[in-house]
Formats: C-alpha cells, sequence, structure tokens
C-alpha cells in the first residue's frame, strides 16, 4: 500500500560513488530508517556520490535517479519497488521483478484501502521483543487471550495454552478468525483452535510483519474476518551475524537463553538467506508470585519450554523471465505444565503433569515467469504439517489415576495458480488485474488413549478432512494520480476483488470487497473499503465428538440448579455448524500535513457484523441457571431425554453427580457449539508517527497507537444482547501503546509506555471493577562501528520491560484453584531485564 511521501529529519551525508545496494544500505544505518529492497533489484546497479544534508527520503530519490526504480515511502520505512525499465540483459524478464508486494493485495503496486500496520525487525528489536509472539501481543488490535502462552490452562474464559504457541486474535473474534501467512502462503494449523503459531518462526529470519487490521476473504479466503498478518522473510542475506540474549523476570522465574544464527549469501542469479534460533526458558509458577499465593507453589502461570526453529528462503533466476523461489520452516518445541486440582497439593499429587512436544514444519515453493514484458504468472505449492504430542499424568489424593496420551495432526497441501498485470491506460495509471485459482486440503487427526490400571482405551479418534476449490479476481483502477494537477482532486482510485470458494461438506460462497481512495490534497486522504467474509468452522468443531459431565447441581454452579438432583452437562462438536458470515467495513483518514515536518496521523472507525458464529452458547459452565441461558437447560427431564441425550455422546464424565442412567437427573445443559445470532463488532483505530530533530546530532522517533473496541452478542432472537468486550476474561475496551526513541549517532533509547483497559467481573454480584494495566519499558542499542578490529560490526542491546514491575489488578475467585488475576489480559513476567549481544561477519 502506497502512502504519501513525508520528510524525515535532515543529517548530513557524505557516501561516495559506490554499489547501489551498498549505498542504500549506509543512508539507513546513518538516519536509521529502514529501507527494504530486493537484491535482484539493485544487482549491478551504481549509486552516485551523495554528500550534503537530506531527509533519508530525499538521500534515497538522489540514489535512485536514473535507475529504473520506484520507492514507496512509509512511516518508519522505504520500500524500493523493481526496475519500471530492465536493462537488455533481462529484458525478457518481468517488469517488476524484484518488487516487494504488499500485503493487502494481489496487484503489485496497488494502494490498499484497507488499514495496515507494517513493522519492520529492527522496530520490533528496539522494543526488547525477541520473538513474534511477544511482537502479536503487543499489536493494541490484538486479544492475547486464547492460545498464548501465559494463559490459564482452562478456566478463565475457555483458555487455551497446551502448546505454548502464540496465536494472533485480531478484534478477540478468535485465533480461526485471524489468518496469519508466512510469505504470503497459509502454514498448518496449530493444535486443535485453528491459529497459526506465529511464534514458529524466528525473528532473525524475518524482514518485516504486515497486518492488514481488515476483513479480507474476497482476497485470502476463510479464516480471514478480523484481519491477515503476513511474516515476510528475508530472502537472502550476505554473510552471517551470531546473536546470543540472556534475561529473566526479578519476581522470579521465565529466566531465558536464547541464540541466533543468520547467514546467507548472494549471487548475479540468486540467493539465499537461513536462521537457526534455540530458546530455552524456565517456568514462572505460583510461588513465585505475591499474588497467586493462595495457589499450590507448583502451580504453573507460564510454561516453560525449550524451542529450535530454522527458516530458509531462497530465490534463483533459472532463465530469463523464469525464477524459482522457496521457503520453508521447522519448529520444535518441548513445553510442560503442572495444573493442580486443590490448593493444597502439587499436580502431582492431585491435578495434571503435561509434558508437550510440538512440531511443524512447511515447505513451499513457487515458480514466477514472464508474460511478454508486463504479465507475470506465478504458480505456488505448499506442503505442511503440525504435530503435537500430549502426555498427561492425572492424579488425585496422592494416587495416580490414569495416563492420557495425544496426538494432534494438522496438515497442509495446496496449489495456487495466478497471474497479474496491466489492462489498459486510465488518466491516473495503468489499470490491473489479478486472477487466479487453486486448491487447498486441510487435514485433523485425533488419536487420544488413556492408560488406566494397566489397560489403554481409546478415549477420542477421528480424522477429517477438507478440500477447498477457490478462484479469485481483483483489479485496481487509478482513475486520477497527482500527476494529472487536477483541482481538490490529488488521487482517486477504486479497487474491487471477489472470491468464490467450495468448501467440502459445508458448501459454497462468494466473497466480494470494494475500495476507495479519495486524496483531495497531499496532506489528507481518505479511504474507504466494504466487504464480505465468512469462516467455516474448523475441523475440530464440526469433528469434535460430543461429551457429558455428571455434575452436582447445588455446588457447581453460581447460581445453583432451582432443582435438585445431578445436572448432566453437554459439551462438544456439532457437525451441523454453518459457516460463521460477516460484513465488514472501515473508513481512515490519514494526515500528513505539511506544515508539521515528519507527522503522520491515522484514524480509523470499523466495523464487523458477524452471524452465524460457532460458539459454546454458555461462556462460563458455572452461569449456566443465570436466566439468559434458560433456553439451553432443561429442567426435570424425562428418563426418555436423559437416555436420548446419553446417546449421542462419546464419553460421559462423573464429576460428583453420579451415574446419570441411574441416578436422579434434575437438569439437562445443552452447551455443545452452535452458531450465534449475531455479533456486532465497532471500534476506532489511531495511529501516529512523528520523527523530528532537536539538533543536528539528536534524532527523535515518536509513534503511538491506540484502539477502542466494543463488541456486542445476542445468541438467539429471543435473547437479550449481552456486551463481550469489557468484560472480565474478554478483550478491554482500551489498548494502547506508545513509542519515543532518540538516536545519536550509533546509539539509540527508547521508552515505551503501554496500557491495557480494565473490565467489568460480572460473575457474581455485586458487579466489580477490575483496574488497568499499565508498564514502562526501556530499551537502549549500541552498534559499533563497522570496520575496526574484533568488536567491529556489533550491536549491544539492553532492555528493562516492565521497569516499575506492575503486577496485574486483583480480581475475585469463584474456586479456591482459581487465579486473582485475569491471564488473558496481564502477563505474570512483571519486571524483565535482558542483554543481548550481536556480531555481524
Amino acid at each position: 500500500m502506497a502512502v504519501l511521501a513525508q520528510e524525515t529529519p535532515r543529517i548530513e551525508y557524505n557516501i561516495e560513488a559506490s554499489d547501489l545496494g551498498e549505498a542504500l544500505k549506509a543512508v539507513s544505518r546513518l538516519s536509521g530508517k529502514e529501507i527494504i529492497f530486493n537484491s535482484q533489484a539493485v544487482l549491478g546497479r551504481s549509486a552516485p556520490r551523495l554528500r550534503g544534508i537530506y531527509s533519508a527520503d530525499e538521500a534515497v530519490r538522489v540514489l535512485l535517479i536514473g535507475t529504473g526504480l520506484t520507492a514507496q515511502y512509509r512511516k518508519d520505512v522505504v520500500i524500493i519497488r523493481g526496475r519500471s525499465g530492465p536493462p537488455s540483459p533481462v529484458a525478457s524478464r518481468s517488469a517488476d521483478d524484484g518488487e516487494i508486494v504488499v500485503t493487502g493485495s494481489h496487484i503489485r503496486g496497488s494502494e490498499g484501502t484497507s488499514p495496515i500496520v507494517v513493522v519492520t525487525k529492527s522496530a520490533i528489536e528496539k522494543r526488547g521483543i525477541s520473538d513474534l509472539g511477544s511482537f502479536a501481543r503487543s499489536l493494541v488490535q490484538n486479544y492475547s487471550g486464547g492460545q498464548n502462552p501465559g494463559v490459564a490452562a482452562g478456566g478463565q474464559g475457555g483458555s487455551e495454552n497446551v502448546t505454548s504457541s502464540s496465536a494472533l486474535n485480531l478484534r478477540g473474534l478468535g485465533p480461526d478468525a485471524t489468518l496469519t501467512l508466512f510469505n504470503g502462503h497459509r502454514v498448518a494449523y496449530d493444535a486443535i483452535s485453528q491459529g497459526v503459531d506465529i511464534s514458529a518462526i524466528p525473528l532473525a529470519a524475518v524482514e518485516r510483519v504486515e497486518v492488514v487490521t481488515d476483513g479480507s476473504s474476497a482476497l485470502y479466503g476463510s479464516d480471514a474476518v478480523g484481519g491477515v498478518a503476513n511474516v515476510i522473510l528475508r530472502r537472502d542475506y550476505d554473510g552471517a551475524t551470531i546473536s546470543a540474549r540472556a534475561g529473566g523476570a526479578t519476581d522470579g522465574g521465565d529466566f531465558e537463553r536464547q541464540y541466533d544464527v543468520v547467514t546467507g549469501r548472494r549471487w548475479e542469479t540468486g540467493g539465499f538467506m537461513a536462521a537457526l534460533n534455540y530458546r530455552h526458558a524456565t517456568p514462572i509458577r505460583a510461588g513465585d508470585r505475591s499474588y497467586t499465593q493462595s495457589n499450590h507453589p507448583s502451580e504453573t502461570l507460564q510454561a516453560g519450554m525449550t524451542q529450535y526453529s530454522l527458516a530458509v528462503a531462497g530465490h534463483q533466476r533459472i532463465s530469463d523471465g523464469v525464477s524459482l523461489e522457496l521457503d520453508g520452516q521447522y519448529s520444535k518445541r518441548d513445553s510442560a505444565l503442572c495444573v493442580n486440582y486443590t490448593a493444597t497439593d502439587g499436580c502431582r499429587a492431585s491435578g495434571s503433569d503435561i509434558d508437550v512436544d510440538t512440531q511443524s514444519w512447511t515447505i513451499a515453493p513457487t515458480l514466477k515467469v514472464a508474460v511478454g514484458t508486463s504479465w507475470e504468472l506465478r504458480l505456488g505449492a505448499v506442503i505442511g504439517e503440525s504435530r503435537v504430542n500430549q502426555n498427561a499424568d492425572v492424579s488425585f489424593d496422592g494416587t495416580l489415576l490414569l495416563t492420557q496420551k495425544g496426538i494432534y495432526t494438522n496438515r497442509i497441501r495446496s496449489l495456487e495458480i495466478g497471474a497479474e498485470g496491466p489492462l489498459f491506460q486510465l488518466p491516473g495509471g495503468d489499470a490491473r488485474l489479478a486472477v487466479g485459482g487453486g486448491v487447498r486440503d486441510t487435514k485433523f487427526i485425533i488419536d487420544v488413549v488413556t492408560i488406566e490400571g494397566g489397560r489403554t482405551d481409546p478415549a477420542l479418534a477421528f480424522k477429517r478432512s477438507r478440500p477447498v476449490y477457490y478462484g479469485f479476481g481483483e483489479v485496481s483502477l487509478p482513475i486520477i494520480s497527482s500527476s494529472n494537477d487536477i483541482s481538490f482532486v490529488d488521487r482517486l482510485s477504486l479497487n474491487a476483488a471477489i472470491r468464490y470458494e467450495d468448501v467440502g461438506k459445508i458448501g459454497d460462497v462468494a466473497t466480494p470487497k470494494l475500495g476507495l481512495v479519495y486524496s483531495p490534497a497531499q496532506d489528507i486522504a481518505f479511504k474507504f473499503s466494504w466487504g464480505k467474509s465468512f469462516k467455516a468452522p474448523t475441523l475440530y468443531q464440526s469433528g469434535q465428538p460430543r461429551q457429558g459431565a455428571s455434575q452436582v447441581g447445588a455446588t457447581f454452579f453460581l447460581p445453583p440448579s432451582p432443582v435438585p438432583g445431578a445436572v448432566l452437562y453437554l459439551i462438544g462438536g456439532n457437525s451441523e455448524l454453518k459457516p460463521e458470515r460477516a460484513s465488514n467495513w472501515t473508513a481512515t483518514t490519514t494526515l500528513t500535513p505539511s506544515f508539521v515536518e515528519g507527522l503522520t496521523v491515522d484514524v480509523s472507525y470499523f466495523r464487523i457484523k458477524y452471524r452465524d458464529r460457532a460458539v459454546s452458547p454458555i461462556p462460563l459452565n458455572s452461569l449456566a441457571f443465570s436466566p439468559i441461558y434458560s433456553a439451553y437447560v432443561t429442567l426435570n427431564p424425562t428418563r426418555d431425554q436423559v437416555l436420548a441425550a446419553l446417546s449421542g455422546l462419546s464419553a460421559v464424565f462423573d464429576q460428583g453427580g453420579g451415574d446419570p442412567r441411574t441416578t436422579n437427573v434434575g437438569a439437562i445443559v445443552t452447551n455443545y457449539l452452535q452458531n450465534a445470532a449475531r455479533q456486532k463488532i465497532e471500534g476506532v483505530d489511531i495511529a501516529i508517527d512523528y520523527a523530528f530533530d532537536l539538533s543536528e546530532s539528536d534524532h527523535f522517533h515518536l509513534t503511538g497507537a491506540a484502539s477502542y473496541l466494543k463488541s456486542r452478542q445476542q445468541l438467539t432472537a429471543d435473547q437479550p444482547t449481552v456486551q463481550l468486550a469489557g468484560i472480565l476474561f474478554r478483550q478491554p475496551h482500551w489498548r494502547a501503546s506508545s513509542t519515543l526513541e532518540w538516536q545519536r549517532d550509533r546509539f539509540s533509547l527508547s521508552g515505551v509506555l503501554s496500557y491495557i483497559g480494565g473490565s467489568l467481573d460480572n460473575r457474581v454480584e455485586p458487579f466489580d471493577r477490575v483496574g488497568s494495566f499499565k508498564t514502562v519499558d526501556l530499551v537502549a542499542r549500541f552498534e559499533t562501528a563497522k570496520t575496526g578490529g574484533p568488536f567491529a560490526n556489533m550491536t549491544f542491546l539492553a532492555s528493562a520491560l516492565n521497569i516499575f514491575n506492575e503486577k496485574p489488578p486483583y480480581i475475585r475467585t469463584i474456586s479456591p484453584v482459581g487465579y486473582n488475576y485475569d491471564s488473558n489480559n496481564s502477563p505474570s513476567v512483571g519486571r524483565f531485564l535482558s542483554l543481548s549481544v550481536a556480531k555481524s561477519f
């Protein structure tokens, strides 16, 4: 997505005439502004001598004169696009070979209409963040509950934290409603929730991350209701960098060691990059924190883990106009959880002692063929797998009751062909078209057995696969550009996209998207997008067997069951689930006022109307007998009703209520997955970027982001609307973050302020307000000179995160093993100090 050029701090340059790539790197190093380019685009190009006082953008413009290259100037990033007129030796290649394609459109160089967050690896590191999972949780548009480490492994809003993976959850719609791509392609889902583990990719392998905070099913298909994140790897690397990092929480636990090696090579027709990462972290236990002293000291607040990860990417020109790209990844993570059933015994006496081994891999080749001098044909394939091995020893009163062993396997196979190029000339530029189609097959296999008394019995086993056939088209119409010199219209463009998908055993669906960009002057631009999105039910949602639990109605629920006797509680999947559908629209205003040099302000309003959501109607089991959920409760069921309910269950667990086939059942609670009638999500995103100088040597960069979210849910037309955002264990109304960076020569110091809004605890009357969570971070970075002895070309980074050691706000508990804090929104890490050292060769 192109944006208006903007000024950046002006400094003095004195760079001798040299290779263009090296000159661009020098400008990036001196200015502190990221400059992203493909090595093929600058190959063989030279740069003139650069001498004088320039902003980073002005310096890049001077270096690109006569090269045939163009640039997109963003907040703190300059993206160099490929040659617009290739030299004669490669005249048959695509005119845009080497161009960097931006997430949110299939059309190269198109200006997107959806809001997009672009964050480079360097910017992530300057915040003291060392992995992509932590980066995802730092986004103000993201909700850190659900499939993330540090979230309670059950009991707090249906949280799922077994594999210690990290999944994006934009707008709090769930990991399965946010599509995560690696280098533009899908990968296998993780565990059972159909999220994607973004932390499987080492940060050292990343060039940047792009997040589209708008529904994008018309472009990318199912799962993109909340938005799309694209982790873009470095395509090649010249040399090697090794780094080491150590740090820990000052309150105890979470001691981390991390080692990275990045290497690669460039040559005339291609290049490659390989990044290897090792990371080890010790667990945080309840005994380490003052606010969990009522829990057993062995209780795991954040799992310890050991992870090895590898990412590779490369490209090779096979012949004129034909090139091959390949990327792949492998990750292995071992983690452990201790879940206690009582506050007085450890998990090996009364609880679950869980060990998890998670492995994932992906291979994705892409063949690019230039058709003539303007069109490009792409043929891409993906094959990948994620496999989770889980072992849980379940004990009670000091006796090992059983061991449960589970294997959860997700696989993906896909093949896609697409073409993109110009159609005809418009006053504002070329009208361009992208078309394509493909087939994708996902498979989910569960094999869980229970070992009890020396006997092995199957507990849960099923296999589901889903083929998807799809086709898409997108058109970009630049009607007016600034070169047309029309009053009150600096830029006007339209784009449209549509995608058709035939989802096996679910049905077919067509999703459109329309977008408009209108800029009356260079200082301001208005963008509007409207579209429809959908999400097919996950394979686990539709294939999971139904189960039951026989519970004590007088003590398991608040309020208690109004009828004496056991409660038969039904949970599990639903093969009759329909696709979830949504309508999205977003309006964005971008300000780049010429009277405030270096300032950019983005304000977006978004609205999502979501229907037929697949949810458990009763979010907290203990609230089943609240009047609002009466439609899902059968009081005084007949014996035939009880037997009919039992006939569809794969297992019934006696949790104190007795055998429902013989005991008195006072109520049946139906809480298996169903399509909710409606959800409405709306809010405002604000982003500010301001670069300025206080002197010739002191450069400052201020960034800020805030997101306000309001969401409600209505289960059926007869039920009242229930508030979601702002409720305990849900996403907060407000999230905000601000960073101020000061740079002088090769030293920089960053301060980060983060804010997570409070919530309402409505579980038990009287309702209680839960406070907000605020942290302050400091990160210092120093780079040595590129030459001059053994300490040359080194980077030192010291970080102090949550320097005031802010504790999570207190919440009430309604269980003796419950936590007195909301682990979905407030991390238990506390103050964290770390030091990292890197050296490049």
